[in-house]
């Protein structure tokens, strides 16, 4: 990676960066959050929690991992509509993230920061500025900024973050067929993924509960993934086939 001066603009603006403590809270259904999207602009007072949970991780059908996140829905003057928190291991591999988004799941900020074992592998902050999105990271090679280019539907979605796949759908209206963008700045890479309802209705178990469920097609350049939701938005089950890659809700949804 190419190293950036201490004093350059893009290291100044992103030095003193920390990732936020994750807490986990009790939070109701995802509905509620997008029933509010269009209704009216005023800020709550205080966060409105929308969905918590945690995925086991399973790689041939062997568990593997687990991540554990949170999504509130807590409005501000910056436009700030929603907050994404996540704390993922798999193996001696340790992900925190926190990103922010405006109501169609747009990123504004994001920080991440990942470790291998007691090693810091990555350490990564990212900002909206004037219709882009800036990020930069630092590893053990240095520092490297980069700029993304934010078209309408943006969003943020990691190979390795399970529950950001509900970002492509918190704001789809009644389309069932359509294209976004998604960056990756964990792995310095933006590209067009495609989303297809696949199956309207589809069951799913989850905690020995079998539940209603719509399955989705994700068409990534890298890997397709299917993922199946509740009827409030709330993220079932990923899979990702290639890679004998499964993520799945430890307890039904409350």
């Amino acid at each position: 990676m190419p190293r950036l001066s201490e004093s350059s603009p893009a290291a100044a603006r992103f030095h003193g960066m920390a990732l936020p403590r994750l807490s986990l809270l009790g939070l109701p259904p995802l509905l509620l959050a997008l029933g509010l999207i269009t209704g009216s602009r005023t800020a709550p007072l205080q966060p409105e929690p929308l969905d918590v949970g945690s995925f086991s991780i399973l790689r041939e059908g062997e568990r593997v991992g687990r991540e554990q996140f949170s999504l509130r829905r807590v409005g501000s003057a910056e436009g700030v509509a929603f907050e994404l928190r996540a704390e993922s291991a798999i193996g001696d591999r340790r992900i925190a993230t926190r990103l922010e988004t405006d109501s169609a799941g747009a990123p504004l900020r994001y920080s991440a920061e990942v470790r291998s074992g007691a090693t810091l592998v990555l350490r990564l902050g990212g900002q909206r500025t004037r219709g882009r999105f800036a990020t930069l990271a630092r590893t053990d090679r240095g520092e490297a900024a980069r700029e993304y280019l934010l078209p309408s539907g943006s969003v943020v979605l990691e190979a390795e973050s399970f529950h950001q796949a509900a970002l492509l759908l918190i704001d789809r209206g009644r389309r069932t067929d359509f294209t976004v963008r998604a960056l990756a700045p964990m792995e310095n890479r933006e590209r067009d993924v495609r989303v297809t309802l696949d199956a309207a209705v589809d069951t799913i178990a989850v905690a020995g509960v079998r539940l209603t469920a719509s399955r989705w097609v994700i068409d990534d350049s890298d890997a397709r993934r299917v993922l199946w939701t509740d009827a409030d938005g709330r993220v079932l089950r990923v899979t990702v086939p290639a890679r004998g890659l499964e993520a799945i809700r430890d307890d039904v949804p409350r």
